[in-house]
């Protein structure tokens, strides 16, 4: 989901495809995009790292695998935590 929203995001703003572009200046185009970038930065934050810190702390055989999926895909990854933990209540999952 962060993925996503992030690309949807870049793509959308006309000065950010005009900018890569025109490669002359990185500085200018950092700073044609701080806002983007903060709100990049602040979207990872809040979706995708409580869903790695679930996901490396429940799989604790292969957290890098986990940590990576919960990443990429945080919400869906968060959905199915909640469904097996307290819905389905299944015993023993991923205690923390």
């Amino acid at each position: 989901m962060v993925v996503l929203s992030s690309a949807i995001i870049i793509l959308n703003n006309s000065k950010v495809l005009d900018n890569f572009k025109n490669m002359e200046s990185r500085g200018t185009l950092i700073k044609n995009n701080v806002f983007i970038l903060i709100y990049i930065s602040l979207l990872l934050l809040v979706t995708a790292l409580p869903a790695v810190l679930v996901a490396v702390n429940c799989n604790k055989e292969n957290k890098l695998m986990y940590g990576l999926l919960a990443f990429l895909f945080s919400d869906i990854y968060l959905l199915q935590w909640a469904i097996k933990k307290f819905i389905l209540n299944i015993p023993g999952y991923c205690k923390l």
